[in-house]
C-alpha cells in the first residue's frame, strides 16, 4: 500500500480513538483528542502532497481520502454534539452537505461524469479544521482561561459551529451551481 493511503487510513482508524478521548473529558484525554485532530489535519495535507509530488495518486486514494476526511471530521462533530459544543441543527447542515455532495459524485461517476471539486470545498475544509482545533484548544485550556465548559460552549464553540455550518452550506450551493451542467446531464 502506498504511503498516502496509509496516512489516509490513519485518519479512519484514529476517528474512534478521538471519540473515546473526547468523551472521556479528563484534562489528559482532552489533550489526546486535540493531538489526534492535529494529526488528522496534518495527514490530510501530507497524503495529498506526497501523492502529487511522488506520483502516488491511486484510485483507492481518490475514494479513500474524501471518506477519511468526512469520517474523521464528522466524528469530531458527533463528539461536539454529545457534549453540548454544537447544536444538532448545525451538525445536521454539515451532514446534509456532505451526503448530498457524496451522492452527486457517486451518481455522476456511475454515469461516467466527473463533477469538479470547488474552491469553496477547500475553504470549508480549512474553516472546519480551524474551528475544530480552536474549540479543542479552548477545551484543553479552559482552566487556564478561567472558563467553565458552559462558557466555552456559549462563547466559543456554539458560535464557531454555526459559522462552520454556514460556510459548509454555502459550499454546497456553490458546488451544485458550479457543477450544474454535469448534474443536469445526470437527469437526461
Amino acid at each position: 500500500m502506498k504511503l498516502p493511503n496509509i496516512l489516509t487510513l490513519c485518519r479512519l482508524l484514529g476517528a474512534p480513538l478521538f471519540l473515546w478521548a473526547f468523551l472521556t473529558d479528563t484534562p489528559t484525554a482532552r489533550w489526546v483528542a486535540l493531538g489526534l485532530v492535529i494529526t488528522f489535519e496534518a495527514t490530510d495535507l501530507l497524503d495529498g502532497f506526497i501523492a502529487r509530488r511522488y506520483q502516488q495518486i491511486s484510485q483507492l486514494g481518490k475514494i479513500l481520502d474524501p471518506l477519511a476526511d468526512s469520517i474523521s471530521r464528522f466524528t469530531v462533530f458527533l463528539g461536539f454534539l454529545a457534549l453540548g459544543y454544537a447544536s444538532v441543527w448545525a451538525i445536521a447542515l454539515i451532514f446534509y452537505r456532505d451526503s448530498i455532495v457524496a451522492f452527486v459524485r457517486i451518481l455522476a461517476a456511475s454515469q461516467g461524469e466527473i463533477v469538479a471539486a470547488r474552491l469553496t470545498g477547500k475553504i470549508k475544509a480549512i474553516v472546519q479544521g480551524g474551528a475544530i482545533t480552536t474549540i479543542l484548544t479552548a477545551s484543553c485550556l479552559r482552566e487556564t482561561l478561567g472558563m467553565s465548559i458552559e462558557e466555552i460552549q456559549a462563547k466559543i464553540s456554539q458560535p464557531l459551529m454555526w459559522f462552520v455550518a454556514g460556510v459548509t452550506l454555502l459550499s454546497l450551493f456553490d458546488y451544485v451551481w458550479g457543477n450544474r451542467a454535469a448534474i443536469k446531464k445526470l437527469d437526461a
